[in-house]
């Protein structure tokens, strides 16, 4: 069933509530915490007393609420969690190629990876999913006939409820400041019995409203955007678009954002610090120490000339001088005990890190050293773990977005193609001496458990082509050469 926008707010239900909750973690994910935690605004409001002039000779005590210069300190963590992944991933994608050794194919796959920036994007992508909860994708193809597949947020991906079509809906804003015309634009995708269906929809919105539908090709001319053409695509059986969830459940199907669990810890954390700094703030200047008897005499002449015993700053500037026992106002300073406030922020940094699935030694809490790759592995084992799940879902992700163009190459570029996923490979989530791992792959090629074209192409990842092609070329001459034996080997000897 098609979504219908006019009339309508947007998002529309039931999307409304899920986009809402990603835009509050991606706040939470930037740092905007003063916007959505009650007590950052309790920071820059602060009841002070004071004195106001009653009459002439009279004064009276008043209070107010002002404007502190106590900054809400944002300690930001949450950004940690969803990033880890993000790293980790990077470090591990590799080479992206079709699963063939020459033909049309393998230069078809080579040009959508570099179109697409399938390395460039990844990191962006797995933050982006791991903050929202999913992340969505499409098959894109431009007059000249170039192919690639882009990132999209999940809040604009819009699934159909029959999962035959789904929508890419996003808001375009035209106009001055004061002038401005808001209009939805929505890719729709359907199946139908003959095949894919991809129509353009233009709608005008007042506010949040869907108003009323736009002829598509007047609004193209008249803001100067390339809107492309509708078209139907006989044969396609599958949709051009496609999300990648996290951590779905059966009543989360879309996924659920990484950091569901952590803003409470998070705004306490932020709350415990703050209020530190303003105790600090506080008490942590000298005081000026007076004598009662002091006190009393500047309150009492206060009294006398305004009606009111009270002591300002100002009074104190000028004081008497004891000859016996010297200038009796002294300044005190305040000497916190602060141990058990940065242990308390420190257990709700581990609280963190052990709801999200993070490794202590990923927020440096704790020292991240090991004798081998190994060592190293079982100490960042926790955000291994929860890693190589997002892993397997973004390697069937590129796979079908690559899939998905060479469909739709073949429908609309006359080619025969033969359709079938690519290959994505993976190395190491984590460092490891270049020596150590030298030595694993050399031992892997004497085993004869991989390739020397896969041996030469891990051990020097950042090498073109042309160089691997040519170093794999240089090993074999060298194997050829010391394998011919100048010796000949004689007959044996027989007797008759």
């Amino acid at each position: 069933m098609t979504i219908n926008y006019l009339k309508k707010k947007f998002p529309p239900p039931p999307f409304d509530n899920e986009f809402a909750s990603m835009l509050y973690f991606r706040s939470l994910y930037d740092g905007n915490h003063a916007e959505i935690f009650p007590r950052a605004k309790m920071v820059g409001a602060e009841r002070r007393s004071k004195w106001r002039r009653k009459s002439y000779k009279e004064w009276e005590q008043t209070h107010e609420t002002i404007q502190s210069n106590h900054p809400y300190i944002v300690a930001n963590f949450s950004c940690l969690v969803a990033e880890v992944p993000a790293d980790l991933l990077n470090r591990a994608l590799g080479n992206v190629s079709a699963d063939i050794e020459d033909g049309e194919e393998l230069e078809f796959v080579a040009s959508v990876v570099l179109a697409s920036k399938v390395n460039d994007k990844i990191w962006a992508a797995v933050t982006q999913q791991q903050v929202d909860g999913t992340i969505a994708y499409r098959i894109r193809r431009n007059d000249r006939g170039r192919v690639w597949f882009e990132w999209l947020m999940g809040d604009q991906y819009l699934p159909h409820d029959d999962d035959q079509g789904a929508d890419i809906a996003w808001i375009e804003v035209w106009g001055e400041e004061g002038n401005k015309k808001r209009f939805l634009r929505v890719e729709r995708q359907m199946l139908t019995s003959d095949g894919l269906q991809v129509s353009q929809l233009v709608f005008k919105m007042e506010s949040e409203t869907v108003n009323e539908e736009v002829d598509v090709r007047e609004y193209a001319q008249e803001y100067g955007v390339d809107v492309p053409e509708d078209v139907e695509l006989p044969g396609v059986t599958e949709l051009l678009c496609g999300s990648v969830p996290n951590e779905e459940t059966l009543g989360s199907p879309r996924g659920r954002s990484a950091l569901r669990n952590i803003d409470v810890l998070q705004e306490e954390i932020n709350w415990t610090i703050t209020r530190d700094s303003i105790v600090f703030e506080k008490h942590g200047k000298p005081k000026l120490a007076i004598p009662r008897a002091l006190w009393d005499t500047v309150a009492n002449q206060n009294m006398n000339h305004y009606g009111g015993r009270f002591v300002r700053n100002a009074d104190l500037e000028v004081v008497s001088y004891d000859e016996k026992n010297g200038a009796v106002p002294t300044y005190i300073t305040w000497d916190a005990k602060t141990e058990q406030s940065f242990a308390h922020v420190t257990r709700l940094i581990q609280y963190m890190l052990a709801v999200s699935k993070t490794s202590l030694q990923a927020a440096g809490l704790e020292e991240a050293k090991g004798q081998s790759g190994v060592a190293l592995l079982y100490l960042w084992i926790q955000s291994v773990i929860k890693t190589e799940s997002t892993q397997s879902k973004f390697d069937s992700a590129i796979k079908s977005a690559i899939r998905k163009c060479i469909i739709l190459e073949n429908a609309l570029g006359g080619k025969e193609m033969e359709v079938k996923d690519p290959v994505v490979e993976w190395g190491d989530m984590l460092p490891k001496a270049e020596s150590e791992r030298d030595r694993e792959e050399m031992e892997k090629y004497a085993a004869g458990v991989q390739s020397l074209e896969t041996t030469v192409r891990r051990m020097h990842p950042d090498w073109s082509e042309d160089a691997i092609e040519s170093e794999i070329q240089k090993i074999q001459d060298e194997q050829a050469a010391t394998r011919m034996n100048p010796t000949y080997s004689q007959p044996p000897k027989v007797t008759l």
